[in-house]
């Protein structure tokens, strides 16, 4: 009887330990950190990593971000002294230090921060005329942050800094002014551009280059893709659209998370288009245009995220020919590269008709610009270009020396860019050589790679993407 009962408690009790247990483990990202109520009260704070709670006595209350985030703010239409109207851009960097002061001290302090920029903004701008207002936007942005740091420190919050653009609204008061495009990434629809692609509903232009047009678009399901509808040259070239066939075929098999996956195409269509996976985030070459050379740990991050990329798509048999920053998205997640699957059908267009290479200045192996074999190596020279950009200069001059370059780099990506760069495309390490080498200091960057302006630039990009989504 004794086993009986033995048996029957090692039945139940097994199962419900392995329950609890996994009832109460919490795991907690980093950059942030979980506040746990007990009986209705602040309790204890979870850090990042495991954690146990208490299953039905305690409760994950909260789930706090820490890191450095932006909070975008715009004031209502606010009067000048001389009867203008301007609206006032607010973006605050904050950061929570005390979690516990930040949701138990006000009820939401995000809420009563605006609350005090409108207060502030009116007063200030109130006392000024309308071209003093909107000269103003240091004057304005230092007693900003002067007022709202006393504030936010009570509540547990740290203002990093704060950026104002002061708008003109004209006479009539208007609604706050959204990001602007150049922040957000989205342009709108142009007269002449299409409203409809396939299946796809276009809701706003992304870019534009030497192929054709980039559009935002919706699928049935809401899902957001990124439309390339082709340029018209290339739209009446019946080879072109036979050659573009083929790449999109072989596209299609690239994976991983390193790239924007192809999810549908038409080469028949008019005019011929391809849709691939939408990637909210900026591109590399609008982050280093703004943000200027970037720091070791980011440079690593893009440097093993891109070569991982090209592992990928040389795998399946494909070069890219036109590898730059513009086609490297900067995501959360890290670098994605895009454009990859009809540079060759546009390539050998391209040389039909001209004799010229399509490529970017700058960017362009030897073997490209004297008509020398385009082989996997040729990508490897422009990702020795991409890191040199990255890395300290922002557009190489025109008969400035690489050397230059490579001295801002870290000593431990110098050489590997350095042979990168070889003229001789055999000389030049294999990306698999490359990411083998980056192994070790790319891992040890992956949990803090991006610089606070830049992860900004993500948030703006990801908040402009859910209107689309939605509309």
């Amino acid at each position: 009887m004794d086993l009986v009962i033995t048996l029957i408690a090692n039945a139940v009790g097994l199962p419900l330990l392995i329950v609890l247990g996994i009832a109460a483990a919490k795991s907690v990202p980093a950059g942030q950190v979980f506040l746990v109520e007990r009986f209705g009260r602040y309790h204890r704070t979870l850090r990042p990593g495991w954690n146990l709670v208490i299953p039905w006595l305690e409760k994950v209350a909260h789930r706090v971000e820490t890191r450095l985030r932006v909070v975008r703010m715009t004031s209502a239409p606010v009067a000048t002294r001389d009867g203008g109207q301007l609206s006032v851009d607010i973006t605050l960097y904050v950061e929570v230090f005390d979690p516990v002061q930040a949701m138990y001290e006000v009820a939401d302090h995000e809420q009563a921060l605006q609350q005090q920029v409108d207060n502030s903004v009116r007063a200030h701008v109130g006392s000024l005329d309308r071209e003093q207002a909107l000269g103003s936007r240091t004057r304005i942005g230092t007693t900003l942050h002067e007022e709202l740091s006393a504030s936010a420190a009570a509540w547990g919050v740290r203002i990093d800094r704060i950026l104002v653009d002061p708008v003109d609204a004209g006479p009539a008061a208007r609604g706050p002014r959204a990001a602007g495009p150049a922040e957000t990434g989205q342009w709108p629809l142009e007269s002449g551009d299409p409203r409809r692609v396939g299946a796809y509903d276009l809701v706003a232009r992304l870019g534009e280059g030497g192929m054709g047009t980039v559009f935002l678009g919706r699928s049935p399901d809401q899902r957001l893709v990124a439309v390339k509808v082709i340029r018209g040259q290339f739209e009446a070239d019946d080879a072109f659209r036979r050659r573009f066939a083929r790449e999109v075929e072989t596209a299609r098999r690239v994976g991983g998370v390193r790239t924007a996956a192809v999810v549908d195409a038409d080469p028949a269509g008019e005019p011929p288009w391809l849709a691939t996976e939408y990637i909210p985030g900026p591109s590399l070459q609008y982050v280093i245009n703004r943000h200027g050379a970037l720091p070791a740990p980011t440079l690593y991050m893009i440097a093993g995220g891109v070569a991982e990329a090209l592992q990928g798509i040389h795998g399946c048999g494909i070069i890219h020919r036109d590898l730059k920053p513009s086609n490297i998205i900067v995501s959360e997640g890290g670098p994605r590269v895009i454009d990859f699957g009809i540079a060759r059908a546009v390539d050998s267009t391209a040389l039909t008709r001209t004799g010229h290479v399509v490529g970017t200045p700058g960017f362009l192996a030897p073997e490209q610009l004297t008509g020398g074999a385009v082989t996997p190596a040729t990508d490897v020279y422009a990702y020795g270009m991409v890191l040199c950009h990255v890395g300290g200069i922002a557009a190489l001059a025109d008969g400035q020396p690489v050397q230059a370059a490579l001295g801002m780099l870290p000593a431990g990506l110098r050489d590997l860019v350095q042979g990168c760069l070889a003229p001789d495309p055999a000389a030049r390490p294999s990306v698999a050589e490359i990411s083998e080498r980056l192994a070790n200091p790319w891992a040890a960057t992956v949990d803090a790679w991006l610089p606070p302006p830049v992860r900004t630039m993500i948030d703006l990009h990801a908040a402009n993407t859910q209107p689309a989504a939605r509309s």
